[in-house]
C-alpha cells in the first residue's frame, strides 16, 4: 500500500517535471522567436536609416528602398538602363541616400560615363565618409578618367578606413600599379602639387575638347603649358585643339 502511494507520488512528480520542462521549452522557443523578430526588425531599421528613416516619411523611405532593390535586380539581369532609371528614382525621393549613390556611381563607371560617375561618387564619399567602398569606387572613376594622383588619394583614403581583406588586396594592387605609372611619367621631375595641377588641367582640356568646346579647352591647356610646356601630352592636346579651332 505504501509502495503504491509512493509510486503514484513519483508518477505525479515526474509528470509535473515533464509539464514544467514542456512549459520551459515553449517559453525558450517563444523567447528565441521574439529575439529573432527583434533582430530582423533592427536590421531592417538599420537599412532604412540609410534611406532617410527618421528624417523623411516612412512611406517615402520604403519607396526609395524599393526602387533601389529593383535596380539591383535589373542590374543582375543585365538591364543596365532599367537599373539606372530605378536608382535615379530612388535618389529623387532622397538625394542623400548613400547606397543608391554608390550603386549609381559604380554603374556609370561600368557604362563608361566616368565624368558623371566622378560627380556622383564624390557626393557619396562626402555623405558616407567612413565607407571604404565609396572611396575605392571614387578612385576607380578617377583612374578611368586618367586622373592618376586624385585616384591614388582616394585609394589611400579607403585604405585608412579599415576595408575588408578582399578590398584591401584590391586597393594594394591599384596603388602599386598607380605608383609604377606615376614613376614612369615625364612629370616625375615636377613637384607633387604641380604634377596634380597639370593632370587636372589636361583632364579638363580633353573633356571640353571631347564635348565640343575647343575654346574652353584651350583655357585649361594654357594652364598646362604654364606648368610643363614641353610635356608630350600637353603638346599632343595642343595640336588637337588648334586643329579643332581651325575647322
Amino acid at each position: 500500500m505504501v509502495a503504491s502511494r509512493e509510486g503514484a507520488s513519483a508518477g505525479r512528480f515526474l509528470a509535473k517535471i515533464a509539464d514544467l520542462s514542456e512549459r520551459s521549452g515553449a517559453t525558450m522557443s517563444r523567447t528565441r522567436r521574439e529575439k529573432e523578430r527583434a533582430q530582423k526588425l533592427w536590421a531592417e531599421r538599420r537599412e532604412l536609416i540609410r534611406f532617410g528613416y527618421g528624417k523623411l516619411a516612412e512611406a517615402i523611405v520604403r519607396q526609395a528602398r524599393a526602387h533601389y532593390q529593383r535596380a539591383l535586380q535589373a542590374w543582375q539581369q543585365g538591364n543596365l538602363s532599367e537599373a539606372e532609371t530605378a536608382l535615379r528614382q530612388a535618389l529623387e525621393l532622397n538625394p542623400d541616400a548613400p547606397d543608391p549613390l554608390i550603386a549609381l556611381g559604380r554603374l556609370l563607371v561600368k557604362m563608361g560615363r566616368t565624368e558623371e560617375a566622378i560627380g556622383v561618387l564624390s557626393k557619396a564619399c562626402e555623405l558616407d565618409a567612413e565607407n571604404p567602398e565609396a572611396h575605392f569606387l571614387f578612385g576607380q572613376a578617377l583612374e578611368a578618367a586618367q586622373r592618376w594622383r586624385r585616384a591614388r588619394d582616394a585609394y589611400e583614403r579607403a585604405m585608412r578606413l579599415q576595408p575588408s581583406a578582399e578590398l584591401t588586396e584590391q586597393l594594394r594592387e591599384r596603388l602599386t600599379a598607380l605608383e609604377q605609372r606615376l614613376a614612369a611619367e615625364p612629370t616625375a621631375a615636377l613637384s607633387e602639387e604641380a604634377a596634380a595641377e597639370l593632370e587636372d588641367a589636361l583632364h579638363w582640356a580633353q573633356f571640353y575638347l571631347e564635348v565640343g568646346f575647343p575654346r574652353r579647352a584651350r583655357e585649361y591647356l594654357q594652364r598646362a603649358l604654364h606648368i610643363a610646356p614641353d610635356h608630350p601630352k600637353v603638346r599632343e592636346v595642343m595640336a588637337v585643339i588648334e586643329r579643332a579651332l581651325s575647322d
